[in-house]
Parts: structure tokens; sequence; C-alpha cells
């Protein structure tokens, strides 16, 4: 027979775990966030090549340090961005050379070379090929947030004398992979150079490449001047669409990205980096170069050359390039660039935290809109005052990069709420939203 001192324990034991079960605690009843934590799998191996992995909900990469440190990978829930050689998968060219002309092998994937690019110029980079920073193995480490890949030290006669590290870590909840790529001077000289850095894209469909640039913000490098490519700029916004030539353009984008887009499966891939002014950049001050793989001609090292057009072969490169730096003995420069992908119809233009395909307007008596997103989140919609004061909002939905969010709402009963409407994804696990669209009311 229990003592009254063991009932009275055990009724206060009670009625702690009663008064707990009913305090009505919200976060307990919140469904689990859909992002989730990252991973790396070393030597999974990505089309035959070993690789490093890194994944998300949304999103993963893969790396292949034997590969010259390359990013062979970088898919949107099974649908692969990057181009890569299928003739090509696994191999690893041991012979490639060093300066124009010489053996080079192009599996694809995304890299980083040293600008300004030249054959003949004095401290101008020869490749490719690079034997050394393109070509050889680079080191690596990983853990459950990012893979560092390390270059080669380039020291020897006539070289760059840089050494890279390249440092890619995803934003939590999202399809946002961050890329820091620095540069060091490990030689006892001075060197100038610039972080150039490539994404190989398909064109094996419809493609259309958007840079928001200024009327003559840009220029052709290679290929003939009027490539049928090359639509120019409408708008503020200049768009190429490949058409099976060989060709190259410098851009001075006046926002920080350029995105491509599939046509075919709605995907849009954004690279968005750091505009600087006043400073000096590669190739007539461009920031963003396109290079497309294809029939023509184009003149190089004081030659003229002759390319055909080839599926297995056919590519884009999306190309950002790093400002021109001065490095003294020991001196590093680093570049930051973020790539972004979703599920998205069309691109007007790039925000922080998604692709606008069309921007928020009024029409047949609707709010209209259509967004793709980089995170997993919550749709939000706030109701402005005539100031553009936030009076309130809610939680419309849940989004993520997989889906394009349409807006469809009947314009009278969001003017019963406001003079203008605002709508703003607020991602997994954060407490700052990241504005999609705005529009006010006449």
């Amino acid at each position: 027979m229990r003592s009254r001192k063991q009932l009275l324990s055990l009724a206060i034991l009670i009625l702690v775990v009663l008064m707990y079960s009913c305090s009505g605690d919200k976060k307990s009843e919140q469904k689990a966030p859909a992002g989730g934590k990252q991973i790396v799998i070393a030597q999974e191996g990505f089309h035959g090549w070993k690789s490093a992995t890194l994944r998300t909900t949304f999103a993963q990469v893969d790396v292949v340090p034997e590969l010259g440190g390359k990013i062979m990978g970088y898919d949107l829930r099974g649908f692969q961005i990057l181009w890569h050689d299928p003739k090509r998968e696994g191999e690893l060219y041991k012979t490639e050379g060093y300066g124009f002309g010489e053996s080079f092998f192009n599996p694809g994937g995304a890299k980083v070379w040293p600008a300004p690019q030249g054959w003949s110029g004095k401290d101008e980079w020869p490749g490719p090929p690079d034997n050394v920073l393109d070509g050889s193995p680079y080191e690596y480490t990983a853990n459950d947030k990012s893979i560092t890949v390390t270059s080669p030290a380039d020291t020897g006669e006539g070289r760059t004398g840089l050494q890279y590290t390249n440092t890619y870590a995803f934003k939590n909840t999202s399809s946002l992979l961050d890329l820091h790529m620095t540069m060091k001077n490990v030689v006892q000289r001075p060197v100038k150079w610039g972080i150039w850095h490539l994404a190989t894209v398909p064109v094996d469909r419809p493609v259309t490449v958007y840079a928001p640039v200024d009327k003559d913000g840009w220029h052709v490098i290679f290929g003939d001047k009027d490539n049928p490519q090359w639509l120019g700029v409408e708008k503020g916004m200049f768009r190429a669409r490949y058409d099976k030539r060989v060709g190259k353009i410098g851009l001075k984008v006046r926002e920080g990205w350029v995105a491509w887009h599939d046509e075919q499966n709605n995907a849009v891939f954004v690279m968005m980096f750091p505009v600087k002014k006043g400073i000096e950049y590669p190739d007539n001050g461009s920031n963003v170069e396109i290079w497309t793989n294809g029939a023509g001609t184009y003149r190089a090292n004081n030659r003229d050359f002759q390319t055909e057009y080839s599926p297995d072969t056919a590519n884009m490169e999306l190309e950002v390039m790093g400002p021109l730096t001065r490095l003294a003995p020991g001196e590093s420069s680093a570049l930051d660039v973020t790539w972004g992908a979703c599920f998205c119809s069309g691109v007007v233009k790039v925000v922080s935290h998604g692709v606008v395909a069309e921007e928020l307007h009024v029409e047949d008596g609707m709010v209209k809109g259509k967004f793709g997103v980089f995170y997993g989140g919550y749709l939000q919609v706030v109701y402005l005052d005539k100031n553009g004061k936030q009076k309130g909002y809610k939680n419309v939905q849940e989004i993520s990069p997989l889906s394009e969010v349409i807006i469809d709402q009947e314009y009278d009963k969001v003017l019963s709420f406001g003079s203008g409407i605002r709508y703003q994804i607020l991602p997994y696990g954060e407490s700052v939203p990241g504005v999609l669209g705005e529009l006010m009311f006449k």
C-alpha cells in the first residue's frame, strides 16, 4: 500500500503532464520545414567520374576534383541544368597542353579560369588549354555544409603565378548555391588577373539568355558581327537565342545577374554576382560574356578558324568576369557568385529570392502575376495603404523552386483590403521575407 507522500507525488506528476499537454504550444503543432539538412557524399560518382556531392531538398551539386575541380552537375530535383559531353563521360584527359592550339579536353560543366584571355599579348592567359589550372586534379575537402577544391600552384616559367581555392555551399532550404572563388599570387612577383567563372548550359532545345544591359552595353568579341543569335537590347534587356552559330560577346551588365531560360521545360538558371563601378574589367569592361559553340568563322592569334555545328558538342557558356586585380606576392582576391534554379515560364527580371516571369498587373478584373522562387517557404500577401505602408498580411500557400507561383486574385476583393498589394516569400526557418512583386492601385 502506497504512503500518503507517494500518492501526493503521483498526483502532482499527473497534474504537470496534463498542464503541458493542454498548454496549446502552437510551435509543436507546426509542420516541420520542407528544407532539410545538407549532406555530402564523397566519391558518389557522376556519370563515371568520382564526385563529391552536396545535396539539399531541392537541389544537388556534383564536383569532380580529378577533373580540374569542375562542377559537373547542378540538379534541380532530377532536372540537370549543366551540359557535359556525353561521349566523354568518366574520362580523365592526361595530355592537355598549354596555350591555344594545343591538345584540349572540354568535358563541359563549370570551371574557373584566369582573365584576360589572349594569344599574343603580354600578361594574357594563352588558354584554353591549361594543363595546371584547368587540367590537373584539385585537392578537396568536404563536410555537411560545403565542398572546397584547391588547384595546384601554377608557378612554372611564364605561367600565371596563381592558385585557386573555391568553396561551394547551398543556402538552407533553397536551390541557391554560393560559389566563393579565390585566386592567390603564389610567385615572387606581382601579377594582375581577373577571376573568370564559366558555366556550360545545353542548347538542344529552345533556350534564351537574358541580361539587364543598356543599348550600347554589349559588343562582339568573336564571330560574325551580324550573328542572328544576338537579338540585341529591348527595354533595357539583352537577349540571346542559340542558333547553331559560333560566337562570343561581351556585356556590361547593369544589375548583377544573367539568366538562361529553357523554354521547353520552363526552367530557369540564374547566375548572380556583385557589380562594381569605376573599376577595370577584362575585354573592354565586360562583366559577363556569352560563348556559343557552333558553325562559323572567327579570328584568333592572327589566324582565321572555321568551325562546324555538331549536335554532340553544341553548347553555350555563361561567363561571369571578375575585376582585374593586381596582387603582390602572397595576396589573394575573391569573386562571389550565386547560382539559382527554379521552374518558371519566363524571365522579366531577377530578384534576390526568385524570378519574375510576369509582373503583377490588373487584367479582366483580376490581379495577376507569375514567379519562380529559389526557396522553399510560404507565399505571403501583404496589403498596403495609400502610402505603401503595410496594413496586414497572411500566408497564402507553401511554395518551392519546383513549381511556378501563379497569382490570380479578384481585384475587387484585394481593393477592399488596401490601396496596394505585395507578394513575398518567407523561407522556411527565416524571419525576413523576400519581395517578389508589388503593385499600387490607381
